[in-house]
């Protein structure tokens, strides 16, 4: 998916210098049009959170692991996305977007929509107290994660043990 570039508000910010809470209520409170993407080395490699914001409102949300070849939209997304704001080792970029922009990225990716309050109803952000979660990577990676095995579970798997005993009988004998 690409996304417009042109008016960046934030670029290349480490996460750690910045408090999302405060970032996500200031984000609400002027009504902000545009994208927040951050991108986090975590044990799994880099995560990529895209939060569409419109009105001050998340209206879309896009995770990816490049390394496990993940792409998460909308719904799934979300809770991913929003993990990624408590790492502390992550990068940020914001680029603001017209309406026009904004409407025309949900009209082509409808995948990505799933509205999310950033404001309760008393002024709390979802970002407070945020704290990174390996543990809930782990569920999605849980079918691609390699498991480590050792060579004889290696062997049981494929019979080789026995084709491996017939050729040392064939070379000893």
């Amino acid at each position: 998916m690409n996304l417009p570039v042109t008016n960046p508000i934030v670029r290349n910010v480490p996460l750690d210098k910045i408090d999302s809470y405060k970032l996500f209520l200031d984000l609400a409170e002027k009504k902000f049009e545009g994208y927040c993407y951050l991108s986090v080395l975590g044990k799994y490699g880099f995560e990529e959170s895209i939060l569409l914001i419109s009105n001050g409102q998340i209206i879309g949300t896009i995770f990816l692991i490049s390394g496990y070849d993940v792409e998460l939209y909308g719904k799934e997304a979300s809770l991913y996305s929003i993990n990624s704001y408590g790492a502390g080792n992550g990068i940020l970029n914001i680029f603001s977007l017209t309406p026009d922009q904004t409407k025309l990225i949900l009209l082509f990716n409808e995948k990505i929509k799933f509205p999310v309050n950033i404001k309760d109803k008393k002024g709390n952000t979802i970002f407070k107290d945020i704290k990174y979660n390996e543990r809930i990577l782990e569920e999605i990676l849980k079918e691609k994660i390699k498991i480590d095995r050792s060579n004889r579970e290696i062997l049981n798997e494929f019979n080789l043990n026995d084709l491996l005993r017939e050729w040392l009988h064939d070379i000893i004998y």
